[in-house]
């Protein structure tokens, strides 16, 4: 996208605001939801001194830290007594923000509605970073059973679902997200560098939409469409996975992919988002 002084402008005041936020910022409650995050799906169980080793702070801060995280239930210790592992009070804490989430509400009849017309796996996804997280699944009635639930991430540059996101990026928000220029490569067909990325996107782009067959995992094709709040931000991505042999690719391109756009596009309307504005925005890449 083409700067302008107030594109410089906006950016320099989100900067300052970052840098006043920096100094309100509390310690003790920075450090906890930083333990909370060293659990991922990989590593369900996590002892005290690998959370002081990974994030450099003294084994007796971590301590009183985790035994406050395991009394708000935050934390459960695992059977062996050493270990931890993630308490209910997280999963609570999810629920209730898929709960928050106006967009969710707004999508859910209409993926069903996708669902239905496709025959396919629906899926709503939102971004944290460098990757994208699924909020929202509907399943089809099918033999097929898909390797994601709610919750699962996967990296953003490997998968059509981010590369939806990243699409409508410029390249100064694409640089500071991938500063190495070199990216994780899950598949052949991965982009190695932030400029391969980059030539992805902008046919992505162009088209609309991102399709892939088999690009993050084997046998599976993807088709993810961007959906715009009212500010022409992209807010979450739909779509649809197709299994190998379910579909050719005609009718990827073709049907299957007009009826993810139209119901982004409709979502994208129900959250207030102008196309026309959209236009003019999208003209400046």
């Amino acid at each position: 996208m083409r700067g302008d002084g107030t594109v410089a402008g906006e950016k320099r005041s989100e900067e300052k605001r970052g840098e006043d936020a920096e100094r309100y910022l509390v310690p003790g409650l920075q450090r906890g939801l930083e333990i909370l995050r060293c659990f991922r799906r990989d590593r369900p169980h996590v002892s005290a001194a690998e959370v002081a080793k990974e994030l450099r702070i003294p084994r007796s801060t971590v301590f009183r830290l985790m035994t406050t995280l395991e009394y708000l239930g935050f934390l459960e210790r695992s059977r062996d007594g050493r270990d931890y592992r993630l308490g209910v009070a997280v999963l609570s804490l999810g629920f209730e923000y898929l709960a928050s989430l106006e967009i969710t509400e707004l999508a859910r009849p209409l993926l069903e509605r996708l669902r239905d017309e496709t025959g396919f796996n629906a899926h709503l996804v939102v971004r944290d970073g460098r990757e994208v997280v699924f909020v929202m699944k509907v399943a089809a009635p099918s033999t097929f059973v898909g390797s994601v639930s709610i919750g699962t991430r996967m990296p953003a540059h490997a998968t059509v679902l981010g590369r939806a996101f990243l699409a409508h990026m410029d390249g100064g928000e694409l640089e500071a997200l991938y500063p190495q220029r070199t990216l994780e490569r899950f598949t052949p067909q991965t982009p190695a560098t932030l400029d391969d990325l980059r030539v992805l996107l902008a046919e992505d782009r162009h088209r609309g939409y991102a399709i892939s067959e088999s690009f993050f995992e084997r046998g599976i094709s993807a088709i993810a469409a961007p959906v715009f709040d009212d500010t022409g931000t992209v807010t979450a991505v739909i779509n649809i996975t197709v299994p190998e042999g379910s579909a050719d690719p005609e009718r990827l391109r073709g049907p299957l992919a007009e009826r993810v756009v139209a119901t982004a596009r409709e979502l994208s309307r129900r959250l207030d988002y102008d196309e026309t504005r959209g236009r003019r925005l999208a003209a400046n890449f």
